[in-house]
């Protein structure tokens, strides 16, 4: 006869489980999101010409800058949310303020990264041309969730 453990010992593992689990998740989500944003940092720096000493000196930059990023982010969501109404339809008035908070959120991100970080060698209109690029891909992705959002409402 085998020996049957108690419920109470059961669901404490199965809650040990599902917490290591979803730990396991983030971890790989963020990690996702690092590589992507280490490629993408890679390219638009082989195109731009951009001098960095190691492909390490290269993760620490990217990592300081998502690092930044996250907390700048919460505060252009929140001045562009505050600012502007919320509406079905997006504006080219809208679209472009969205472009401009994120645009400058990143410039100012990539220049203290920039300033700190000396390993990585960036020259004022490589940030700008790359703070750009980030903006117009993080207004771009916004909208394109917008419209799916309200096409599902339909």
């Amino acid at each position: 006869m085998a020996l049957r453990q108690p419920k109470m010992k059961q669901n404490e593992d199965s809650k040990i489980l599902l917490k290591i689990i979803l730990s396991i998740l983030v971890v790989c989500s963020i990690a996702f999101v690092g590589v992507i944003y280490y490629f993408g940092f890679l390219g638009a720096f082989s195109i731009l010409g951009v001098a960095y000493e190691s492909p390490k000196h290269l993760a620490v930059f990217v990592g300081i800058y998502l690092i930044l990023s996250i907390i700048g982010e919460l505060f252009v969501k929140a001045f562009y949310y505050i600012l502007i109404k919320k509406t079905k339809t997006q504006t080219f008035h809208e679209y472009m303020f969205a472009f401009s908070l994120n645009f400058l959120m990143n410039w100012i991100i990539i220049s203290i990264v920039n300033g700190l970080y000396k390993p990585v060698d960036l020259a004022w209109y490589t940030e700008i041309v790359l703070a750009a690029f980030i903006a117009l891909t993080e207004v771009t992705l916004d909208l394109e969730t917008k419209k799916k959002k309200g096409s599902r409402t339909k």
